[in-house]
């Protein structure tokens, strides 16, 4: 039996509070590489948590609501809402202040 194609959109928590969106094929590589101290992009030098995961079957579905996502504050808002619980619990573990925990 042959596996259906997964894409993801994430939504990762820093250290410092601040939330990244993204999207990818594979979550696990993924997230090593924005941890990495190789990485030169936007989230370089931070450590990230995994706060909420979105799965769809085609790429362009993922990058069309990580898009949205990131054009929309209210959606992104809207989004941790529902990921509050998890928030709660990453900003205990890790000591991180964030205005919606």
């Amino acid at each position: 039996m042959q596996r259906l194609p997964r894409f993801y959109c994430y939504l990762l928590l820093s250290d410092c509070g601040m939330i990244y969106t993204g999207f990818t094929p594979n979550i696990r590589r993924r997230l090593r590489e924005h941890r990495s101290p190789d990485n030169t992009g936007f989230t370089r030098g931070r450590r990230w948590h995994l706060l909420a995961v979105k799965c769809f079957l085609d790429d362009r579905s993922a990058l069309l609501f990580e898009r949205w996502v990131k054009r929309r504050r209210w959606t992104k808002t809207t989004w941790i809402k529902h990921a509050r619980p998890r928030l709660r619990k990453l900003c205990d573990r890790h000591g991180i202040t964030h205005t919606l925990a």
